[in-house]
């Protein structure tokens, strides 16, 4: 199993291009970055490239979700903003050899119901799952909780379940966040024994405070032992907000279970 850091949440107090570094120092074989434009495709490359490291999956360009602004997935109105989004992320993975590609849900823009919303937001759904797939790329999407990014739309894994069908493309997979099913009052374990098949990376931090596994009430052992009992292909990756250096709690949260799970990390 691919275990990834996020270079963020998990290493973001250290210069940029030091974080491809440390996180092949401290083990891991993948990195998370969601929104990598701001470096040319060629050199974001090379950063990976020369670390070996593999990119675990690259957001589409979106709205400023955490501001509220209306989401291009979400808005008729925007469908030239989210097609020409979905070109750009074409590019971009492809340069980086990156598979996956999360389209985000984003805000909700206050004229537009929440039925045309979903309705929009699946229908763009399908479109960009067909145009990935003639790239040779993934779709993926992630249930955000509406409590820390107020008005994020897509914030339960019931409804990611609900997009999908009514999307009517079974390959799109799920990004099963550990801190928002929490904040939600949802059971991975439970999610991971139902609908496995469906989950293609899970993120881990714990809950309350979305800080180092062990620092908080997620049961991570009986996350990595449902892991297990399905035989979970899917990657795995740390995206917590660090309460002490990342040398000391990064190995301590990976020997919690990435490596029970994955038996090589």
């Amino acid at each position: 199993m691919l275990a990834s850091i996020h270079l963020n949440y998990v290493l973001g107090t250290l210069p940029f291009e030091e974080r491809f570094a440390a996180a092949k120092g401290l083990g891991f074989q993948a990195v998370e970055f969601p929104f990598p434009y701001a470096v040319a495709a060629r050199d974001y490359a090379k950063l990976l490239h020369d670390h070996g490291l593999a990119q675990i999956s690259i957001g589409a360009p979106a709205a400023d979700y955490k501001a509220g602004a209306p989401a291009y997935s979400l808005t008729p109105a925007l469908k030239p903003q989210f097609d020409e989004s979905i070109s750009t992320v074409i590019a971009y993975a492809k340069a980086i050899g990156c598979s996956r590609v999360h389209v985000f849900a984003g805000s909700r823009a206050p004229d537009v119901s929440e039925e045309l919303a979903f309705e929009t937001y699946c229908r763009n759904l399908a479109e960009a799952y067909d145009r990935l797939q003639a790239e040779g790329l993934d779709l993926v999407i992630e249930p955000v909780n509406s409590k820390d990014f107020s008005g994020y739309f897509l914030d339960r894994l019931s409804l990611a379940l609900a997009a999908i069908s009514r999307a009517e493309r079974p390959g799109i997979k799920i990004i099963l966040d550990v801190y928002h099913a929490h904040v939600n009052s949802e059971d991975p374990v439970a999610f991971l024994r139902d609908h496995g098949e469906s989950v293609t990376h899970v993120q881990l931090a714990d809950y309350p405070g979305r800080h180092e596994p062990g620092t908080g009430e997620v049961d991570f052992d009986a996350i990595f032992q449902a892991m297990v009992d399905i035989n979970y292909a899917g990657s795995a990756g740390l995206e917590y907000v660090p309460t002490r250096s990342i040398f000391e709690g990064v190995p301590l949260s990976t020997q919690l279970g990435l490596e029970v799970a994955s038996g090589t990390l």
